[in-house]
């Protein structure tokens, strides 16, 4: 097995540390030439059930699944239906030629199952990616890729703008009454919320600095409130991360962060006065039945707000989250912490979006029933 095609679209797709699953015969031999200093490549000739294989190593994201010589593919890969269904795999790449998954047969269904979990589909000749809605027949000994939803944007178009409320709020039956958007920064998704039908804005943002700036634009306009606090999981000062893009800045301190933006630095730290979000109603009077729509975009400190929120999450239609797929900042949640603290009050995580880098994006969660 050449690592040839394999770290050619790695190196195109993910930059910065990626952790890398290989199984098939003989995967640790193979594997080994995969491994890189920011690369975590674990190997195993026969794993067993995938889902079963990232629970034992901890694992609660893949960057990359690479089946090579496993035999039949297909069963492997429903076995990693929790990962797949939760799109914890990014990228999965496999040949479609062992025992079972020739074109006439098997290979359509592996196709069916990445697309029923909303995977886009590519074939691989060493140099280039073909799209493909459905295998052709002489696909069988080719090497086929599957891509999370999340890059298709960044990797195959020139689009670069996060989610557009104003279709993503009609596709999933939400009516907004009122956003409440957490890290504020100058209020630049104002004119989005307008645009998607929703003038009440509550914009709540940490740094005074920041707020001198925001709380200017909204002055005369009824519909806005503007609030400076750190919205946190607890009552207190808490130190700030300030950043030189302001828009980096944090309540955790930066980490991968700056690897990732070399260029964003940190100037310094000051203490801001934070709350939970439910004090912070309560302090300013404000009636959280006006707002159905959650908005956080808090650098790495969205598990510390939503666990804070506690059951007024529930009353929340819908969550439009910043999520952490590497370790940006200093204990920062992942994606995966966020759904545990919103799967059980009913959410639904039905959209991910990372247009300008995989480790990080938006998430949006909807409230089922």
């Amino acid at each position: 097995m050449s690592a040839a095609p394999v770290t050619t679209l790695l190196e195109n797709f993910l930059n910065g540390r990626v952790t890398l699953l290989a199984a098939g015969q003989g995967a640790e031999a193979w594997s080994d030439g995969l491994k890189s200093e920011n690369r975590i490549v674990i190997a195993a000739d026969a794993p067993g059930p995938v889902d079963d294989w990232c629970a034992g190593l901890g694992l609660r994201h893949v960057d990359w699944l690479m089946l090579h010589r496993v035999g039949a593919v297909l069963p492997v890969l429903e076995s990693a239906e929790e990962m797949l269904r939760l799109r914890r795999i990014d990228f999965v790449q496999f040949e479609g030629a062992g025992e079972g998954d020739g074109a006439a047969g098997g290979l359509p269904a592996l196709y069916a199952l990445m697309q029923r979990h909303r995977y886009s589909m590519f074939r691989f000749d060493g140099r280039t990616l073909q799209h493909c809605l459905q295998p052709s027949a002489d696909d069988g000994a080719c090497t086929h890729l599957a891509v999370a939803p999340r890059h298709v944007q960044r990797l195959f178009t020139r689009d670069r703008t996060m989610f557009r409320y104003s279709d993503l709020f009609p596709r999933y039956g939400i009516v907004p009454r009122g956003i409440v958007h957490v890290g504020a920064h100058e209020g630049e998704e104002y004119s989005q919320y307008v645009e998607a039908g929703c003038r009440r804005v509550l914009f709540v943002e940490a740094d005074p600095d920041t707020y001198g700036r925001l709380a200017p634009r909204f002055v005369g306009n009824p519909d806005v409130v503007c609030i400076n606090r750190a919205v946190s999981d607890r009552v207190g000062r808490l130190p700030f991360s300030r950043m030189s893009g302001s828009q980096s800045s944090s309540l955790l301190p930066p980490k991968e962060h700056l690897d990732v933006y070399p260029g964003i630095t940190l100037t310094g730290t000051i203490e801001v006065d934070a709350a939970p979000l439910p004090h912070i109603l309560a302090e300013f009077g404000i009636d959280a039945g006006g707002y159905n729509v959650l908005a956080i975009d808090t650098q790495g400190a969205e598990r510390m707000i939503l666990a804070g929120c506690g059951p007024l999450l529930g009353r929340f239609d819908a969550v439009a989250v910043e999520v952490n797929y590497a370790e940006l900042y200093q204990g920062c949640g992942r994606i995966a912490d966020i759904d545990d603290l919103l799967f059980p009050r009913g959410f639904e995580r039905v959209e991910e979006i990372s247009p300008f880098h995989h480790s990080w994006g938006d998430a949006f969660y909807v409230r089922r029933g």
